[in-house]
């Protein structure tokens, strides 16, 4: 049984990318493209949209960094649609990711979908509360230090490793996200995460201990505070006569606390049902507007007796006229639902902090009432000696809990230990990587500093030189991690491999170390820069390094700028209809 327990522990989630769907509002356009689980390579001349399927996909999976780069399609009333496969083991279940603006429905396989709504900013409740479920659904449990404490990576860390940005990804390692090194010891943390080093359980439960250890001989040595932390201390006080009068306050402080915990909870249901009431009337209108489409004068006809309505100006006036109507309702009830949720978050927080210090003060009062008030519990509080007595008492029992911590302590990795796993990893990355680099004929790095993973600040090359390097270096993490047990696999998205500007012998070295190097538990995606020109070149690339199995995707016909957003929507209103039913339907 425990054997079972740890192969299954030890199953890695993985992610694999089927369908990719964004349609705009505003224009009635939209890009819609299978993918398969092996090779894509997206191209297209020049700017025409082949980045933007990338951005396009870590947009719809909640990722705000890098959406400044999505601006000229979000300006067009745009929604977000990612069709996934996650597989563990065996077992594997169909997800679907749809994003508007601030707003994400996750739609699992027999399961009602999940809203999150006001995930624009990562600071948000809405956003923290997706990320604690992305966390989960990928079994990512990697910590990062901030203020001196440990709190969740952010979502984009999942996908630091599979990503290499068109912008500063070819240049700078670990930079495709930005913001990342806000967090103290960044890359060590990361880098023991994704190579099994340290993981999140070991570090947080010796850091755990590490901190209990600390309070204890902070305790011994300043036991004198000791009353600002005691129940016992606490307790006396109140059972004192002297202090009498902070008896009075502190059971009037609990009463206050009382009155204002139950008049946030009734402005908390009040705003819930607020809430639902505004979601039920967003659904409605929904539901008007889809049918309004069917009551055009220009060749609509009436829902009941299918008669064609008249095409005059005035009937076309009042049908645009509903029509702008609604849409502005629309609006309205978006902006009213976002306002709604933040005030029902805000008094949540609130009405949580409150519950804790009731509960806090409703403890203390709870023993004191139950203390056993006699001479000889009023003299134990007057007398030195007997005041003594007790903090010998606890000075023991103490010196007891910190032998106890510090046996615990002795189980975990020392730094010695630690130290010795990053130099195995990290010599079993240097051989991927200098055999890459020899392959894609870039001079040798003999500076210990730009080979070892754990140095590595950033390569004395520039242009094409650097690309490949670069290259190089992705190609082996993505290979080293691998063999990691509990590590996640997403599929792996490198954008515009042919930034620099590359002569005509070293395009097919870079597609043919592609193929010889590409992982095989995951999905490749590639973008390439192709014009009409190129076409034959491209289709021989397919052949002669990949058997024809390459999935191509081309953006613009290889000769339009700004082209991602070209299909007319005629041809999948099922599919279009399907997906607005599960945006702005209603939420079990």
């Amino acid at each position: 049984m425990l054997l079972i327990l740890k192969l299954l522990n030890n199953m890695k989630v993985k992610l694999q990318y089927d369908r990719l769907f964004v349609y705009s509002k505003k224009t009635k356009k939209y890009f819609l493209s299978d993918f398969s689980s092996g090779v894509n390579f997206i191209y297209g001349r020049n700017t025409s949209g082949k980045s933007t399927v990338l951005k396009s996909i870590i947009y719809a999976l909640g990722i705000n960094d890098g959406k400044e780069q999505l601006t000229d399609i979000l300006d067009e009333n745009t929604f977000f649609r990612l069709d996934c496969t996650i597989f563990k083991g065996a077992a594997k279940q169909t997800i679907s990711f749809i994003r508007e603006d601030g707003t994400l429905v996750i739609n699992r396989f027999d399961m009602p979908p999940t809203r999150f709504s006001g995930i624009s900013g990562d600071s948000s409740v809405e956003h923290v509360k997706l990320k604690k479920f992305m966390h989960e659904l990928f079994e990512f449990n990697l910590q990062l230090e901030s203020k001196n404490k440990y709190q969740s990576a952010p979502i984009e860390t999942m996908f630091l490793p599979y990503y290499v940005a068109q912008a500063v990804g070819w240049v700078y390692i670990r930079k495709s996200f930005s913001n990342l090194d806000f967090y103290s010891n960044f890359k060590e943390d990361f880098l023991d995460y994704y190579l099994g080093i340290d993981s999140f359980v070991d570090r947080t439960e010796k850091q755990k201990l590490t901190e209990q250890l600390k309070d204890i001989q902070q305790q011994i040595l300043f036991y004198s505070k000791i009353d600002k932390k005691d129940d016992d201390i606490q307790i006396s006080k109140i059972a004192d006569e002297k202090f009498g009068q902070q008896s009075v306050q502190y059971i009037e402080s609990y009463k206050k606390n009382k009155d204002d915990l139950l008049a946030v909870e009734k402005d908390y249901v009040l705003k819930c049902n607020e809430i639902a009431y505004y979601s039920q009337r967003k659904s409605v209108l929904y539901k008007i507007q889809k049918h309004h489409k069917n009551q055009s004068p220009d060749g609509g006809a009436c829902p009941t007796c299918t008669q064609n309505l008249p095409l005059t100006l005035q009937a076309t006036y009042k049908y645009l006229q509903e029509q702008n109507d609604s849409e502005s309702e629309m609006t309205y009830f978006d902006e009213k639902l976002k306002t709604l949720q933040s005030s029902a978050n805000s008094l949540n927080k609130k009405m949580s902090s409150i519950k804790e210090e009731v509960s806090n003060q409703y403890e203390i009062l709870k023993k004191y009432s139950e203390e056993n008030v006699t001479y000889e519990n009023w003299l134990k509080n007057k007398a030195n000696q007997q005041l003594i007595e007790n903090i010998k008492y606890k000075l023991g029992d103490l010196t007891l809990s910190e032998s106890s911590v510090k046996v615990s302590l002795a189980k975990h990795k020392t730094d010695e230990d630690v130290l010795k796993e990053r130099f195995l990893k990290a010599k079993e990355f240097k051989t991927l990587f200098e055999r890459h680099l020899k392959t894609l004929d870039v001079k040798k790095l003999e500076d210990d500093r730009y080979t070892n993973l754990y140095k590595m600040p950033a390569f004395p090359f520039q242009g094409v030189e650097l690309h490949k390097t670069v290259m190089s270096y992705h190609f082996a993490f993505n290979k080293t991690i691998s063999s990691t047990n509990y590590i996640h696999r997403l599929p792996f998205l490198l954008d515009a491999i042919f930034k620099e500007d590359f002569d005509a012998s070293s395009r097919p070295q870079i597609i043919k170390f592609i193929s010889d190097n590409k992982p095989t538990d995951t999905q490749l995606f590639v973008t390439m820069a192709i014009d009409e020109n190129q076409v034959g070149t491209l289709a021989e690339y397919n052949k002669d390094y990949f058997n024809d199995s390459v999935n191509l995707i081309c953006i613009g016909e290889t000769k339009n700028q700004r082209a991602f957003l070209s299909q007319d929507s005629n041809d999948v209103l099922n599919y279009l209809n399907e997906t607005t039913d599960l945006l702005y339907g209603e939420i079990d």
